[in-house]
Parts: C-alpha cells; structure tokens; sequence
C-alpha cells in the first residue's frame, strides 16, 4: 500500500480517503431513515404530516456530513497550494447548508401555526397572510444566510450591501403605492378586521371578502361581481364590518292616519312590542315611540333588533306582513299623503 503512490497520495492515503466518504454517507443515510422513525416512536407527533417536515430539516443535516466527510478525505492528499480555495468552498457550502436548515426550520414552525390557526379561526386575515409572511421570510433568510456566506469567504459584501441600498431607495420612491398597499397588509395584519366570508363596507363598496392577500384583498359584492381592493384603503378609509354586529338593528317608521285614537295608538304600540317578544328570530329589546306629526299621518318609529344569523330579509318579510295582518284587524290604518282644500263660499 505504501509502494503505490497515485496523484502524489499513497494507497494507504487512497483507503483513508474513500473509508472517510463511505463513513461519511452511510451515517448520512442512518440520519435520514433511522433518526425519523425514533422522533416519531417517541413523540406525539403526526407521522403522515411529519414526515416531510422532520426530512426537510434531516437534509441540510445530511449534506453538510457527507461534506465533512470529503473534507477529511482531501486532508489525506498532498494539495497544500490548493487548501485555500478548498477551504473556501467547504465554507461556502457549508454556510449554505446551515442557511438551508435555520430556512426549513422556520417554515416549519410558520406552517405548524399556519396548521393550528386554520382549526381554531379558520379564514382569518393572519391566516390568509402567513404563507405570504412564509414566502418573505424565506427570502430574508436565504438574502442574509448568502451575504454571510459571501463575507466569510473573502467578498466585499459592504459594497454589495451598499449598491442594494441605494436601488432600494429608488427603487421605494418608484414603487410608492406599493409599499403603502404592503403597510395596509400588515396593519389589516396586526388590526385583523375582517376574515374570509366577513360582510364589510369599504371605499364604497359592500360585499363579501373571498381573498386576503398582503397587497390586496377582493370582495364579491351584492350585485355578484368580484372587486380587489389595495391594502392601501385600510389605511385611508374607515372598515365596517356587517359581520361582526351583535344584531342587525331595523328602523321602521309607520305612517298612521290623523283619525287614529290615543286608544288605537297606545294598541299599536302593543302590538309592534308583542311582535318583537314573540319571534324567535328577534331580540326582545325593542323601542316603539310617536316619532313626529306630520303634515298628512302621525309618523310612529318601531326599532327592533333581528338576531346574528337569521335570515334578515326573511325576518323582515315576517314582521312587515305581521304588522299588516294585526294592524288591519284593529282598525288601525296607514296613512298616504293626502291634501284637504276648504274653500269659504263667496
């Protein structure tokens, strides 16, 4: 073994060599088959929604062993004018192994939020927004993981850094409203006022959000047609979100003639206060007051208060036709606008 030389390395040197690779892979490939299953035999974790994420993280692992392993087996061979750029590429791939697993490592942890989020709020605006969030932070990541790597293997990084800077700024003022469409997606973030399926009313439109993306979101409105809005009007213009209201508030006004009794008025105010204690679908607060006499009717408010997620037309359909029904059986009649002319005999 000592007698054969081969690229100035002995054979002895050649052995050590390939043992130092074949070593190095067959640990390699224990990690990835071996490690797995003893995580899931001794945790509680799912294995079918596990496994690519515990290999995700393996891979990186796996490399960077295989890596070490050939750099033991070039330390066995005379390249001592070589070791530095050697040395350099070990880095460098090195570097971006680690750079590869700390990148597997937070996106698993945002897609397990993403996971556990998506049970318990389901189409929340944080929710929509993460895989995005996922996205940028990979790429902030992976920017920072190469400007580190480029600057341990002997790059001016500083002027690199320095040229981005100054693209960046023009780059900003170029893309103005895009950057205030991206402020808008992290305040909507943060504020979260509305989810998937939510009823809102924004820079004059009135639908229901479908999508929510961090520049953007899109409304399918009443009228069926579907718009996207910048993230921006968040920003700008107040959000109402129909949704979220405890219960839908209905303001009637009823138009009673002039020759409606206090007797006949005080029975129309017990009726509208029974109509709204007696439906299931309305709360039991109601308010029933002589709002104004007006030139042809006495003018009578009835507020009540239809309950989250009943059917809102429906429940008005009912109380409207209810209101006909008891009022026509009382003798209690609705005005219309109406004009008497006395004329003084001459």
């Amino acid at each position: 073994m000592k007698d054969f030389v081969f690229l100035g390395a002995t054979g002895f040197d050649w052995l050590k060599a390939v043992i130092s690779i074949v070593v190095a892979v067959i640990i390699s490939k224990m990690i990835m088959l071996i490690l797995p299953k003893i995580i899931f035999r001794f945790s509680k974790m799912h294995i079918e929604k596990s496994k690519s994420v515990v290999r995700s993280l393996l891979m990186p692992v796996s490399v960077l062993i295989i890596l070490i392993g050939l750099r033991l087996a070039l330390s066995n061979f005379p390249i001592e004018q070589y070791r530095p750029t050697v040395s350099k590429a070990y880095t460098f791939v090195a570097l971006l192994c680690i750079t590869w697993f700390v990148s597997n490592f937070v996106t698993a942890i945002i897609d397990g939020v993403i996971s556990s989020k998506n049970q318990k709020e389901g189409g929340s605006s944080t929710i929509q927004m993460l895989p995005t969030i996922k996205h940028l932070v990979q790429v902030i990541i992976w920017g920072a993981g190469i400007a580190i790597t480029l600057s341990n293997t002997g790059y001016d990084v500083k002027a690199l850094l320095a040229g981005l800077g100054v693209g960046g700024v023009a780059l900003a003022l170029a893309a103005k409203n895009t950057v205030t469409n991206f402020l808008g997606g992290a305040t909507m973030l943060i504020d979260n006022p509305f989810n998937i399926g939510d009823r809102v009313r924004v820079a004059n439109y009135d639908g229901y959000v479908s999508f929510i993306g961090l520049r953007s979101f899109r409304l399918t409105t009443l009228d069926g047609t579907e718009v996207t809005i910048p993230n921006a009007n968040i920003i700008d213009n107040a959000v109402e979100n129909v949704s979220r209201e405890p219960a839908r508030r209905i303001v009637l006004d009823l138009s009673l003639t002039y020759d409606t009794t206090p007797e006949q008025l005080k029975k129309a105010f017990g009726i509208l206060k029974d109509i709204a204690h007696r439906h299931d679908n309305l709360k039991d607060d109601c308010h029933v007051y002589l709002k104004n006499f007006a030139d042809s009717s006495l003018d009578v408010c009835f507020i009540y208060f239809i309950v989250k997620g009943e059917d809102i037309f429906a429940a008005q359909s009912e109380v409207n036709v209810e209101i006909l029904s008891r009022f026509n059986a009382e003798g209690i009649n609705f005005a219309f606008p109406t004009r008497t002319v006395h004329v003084n005999n001459i």
